[in-house]
């Protein structure tokens, strides 16, 4: 897969497509159905504004240009690692964190109980489990019950 894709930095016309990605990816990951109300979408827009960009790193895929995955590392923290679902399982992702590896001696992530797949990505890759909590309800459009928003948090440190 290396030859399909290249990294390159956030620009401003990426965000809808990243936007489309970011949504699709976390309704499959947890398994609930993408809100599609327009306060809700723009809710996640405006929040995909709000970041500092410098901190994201997309992938293109390497002829159509189009965006099929991003990360977010800040303070040694990947905030975000989303895939597109149709280019998840190929790779992308173990690059995405093979470069964070390089630029930090330590990292730590959370990801939500119910994503099976990332537990699994997250443990091949080397991160161990160093808590268990809940990620805030209050204003999260994603779950309809704590309960859904059950998190793992992992870390990773250069040995």
């Amino acid at each position: 897969m290396n030859d399909t894709f290249v990294f390159t930095e956030y620009r401003d016309d990426f965000e809808f497509e990243l936007l489309r990605l970011w949504r699709k990816s976390i309704s499959k990951a947890i398994g609930v159905e993408e809100d599609t109300r327009l306060e809700a979408v723009n809710e996640h827009l405006e929040f995909l504004r709000s970041l500092n960009h410098e901190f994201i790193q997309v992938a293109l895929e390497a002829t159509s240009r189009m965006v099929i995955g991003f990360m977010r590392v800040e303070e040694h923290v990947i905030r975000d690692l989303f895939i597109h679902v149709d280019y998840q399982r190929q790779g992308l992702g173990s690059r995405f964190i093979q470069q964070a590896k390089k630029e930090n001696d330590f990292l730590s992530l959370s990801t939500f109980e119910l994503n099976k797949g990332a537990q699994k990505f997250y443990d091949v890759m080397g991160f161990v489990i160093t808590d268990r909590g809940f990620a805030s309800f209050e204003g999260n459009s994603w779950a309809t019950s704590k309960d859904q928003l059950a998190d793992i948090t992992y870390e990773w440190r250069r040995t």
